[in-house]
């Protein structure tokens, strides 16, 4: 009996020490979710300007300077198009660090015609097209320099850089710098923004773009490559087994089609 009431007692005791040691020492790594930070930058626009085929590469570093000095370099590469209706095909591709083994992959293309005012955006992955509604001008616009708003807390200033060629095009070079005054973003010091674009007045099209800023680093895309002949008219058609969902407005609930 004694030995019985020992025992009982031994595994009680040991069954409160287990319940006192994991209470004080939850498991390691536990929290909530983290939301994380999600970067995106927007490279060359091309416009749906009709009668101006080509098809080219562009390609696109950015380089980030990090609080302790590191700087860290990621490009892609992706494919564009335009032809002479105006329809533009474009791939959209990962980034990847510089001088990697890892190629870039793609993760969607977009097939935009201003005459059906139409945008499909194409998933490889899921093999889906989703259709929404596309307008876009044809001319280019460009911001006048001086005060970019009322109170002249963002100033725009140009300089022009001359002429060029490019792929055996001639190009105009423009310098930007917009100056934001302190306070306006947050910032404790005054903020310097400097563009440079090289354009193509026969493309309408920047054939090189260079963008400094302190808060986003160093990007620089360049266009090469350059085709004028006119491209193959299956870059602007739904691919064979690709389903289609339509998301414009009055067309909901959305039809999922596939394309043969």
């Amino acid at each position: 009996m004694r030995g019985s009431s020992a025992l009982l007692l031994l595994i009680v005791a040991l069954l409160f020490s287990f319940v006192a040691l994991t209470a004080q020492t939850p498991e390691a790594g536990v929290h909530a979710p983290d939301g994380g930070t999600f970067e995106r930058i927007n490279s060359i626009r091309i416009l749906p300007i009709p009668n101006a085929p080509f098809s080219g590469t562009v390609t696109a570093e950015w380089t980030r300077t990090l609080e302790d000095g590191t700087s860290v370099t990621t490009t892609n590469y992706r494919t564009v198009m335009r032809d002479s209706m105006g329809r533009i095909f474009q791939e959209r591709r990962s980034f990847v660090p510089k001088n990697g083994a890892e190629q870039p992959k793609i993760f969607r293309f977009e097939i935009s015609d201003p005459a059906t005012r139409v945008r499909r955006t194409c998933f490889p992955a899921s093999r889906v097209c989703n259709v929404t509604g596309y307008f876009a001008l044809t001319k280019v616009y460009v911001q006048p320099a001086g005060p970019l708003d009322k109170n002249g807390d963002r100033v725009l200033t140009r300089e022009d850089l001359g002429q060029n060629s490019m792929s055996g095009l001639d190009v105009t070079g423009t310098r930007e710098t917009t100056i934001i005054s302190i306070g306006v973003i947050g910032n404790d010091r005054q903020v310097s923004v400097t563009k440079e674009f090289w354009y193509s007045p026969q493309l309408g099209l920047n054939l090189s773009v260079k963008r400094v800023d302190p808060r986003s680093g160093t990007e620089t895309f360049t266009v090469s490559d350059i085709s004028l002949t006119e491209p193959d008219p299956k870059y602007f058609a739904v691919p064979a087994g690709f389903a289609v969902n339509d998301h414009r407005p009055g067309k909901q609930p959305a039809t999922s089609v596939a394309v043969h």
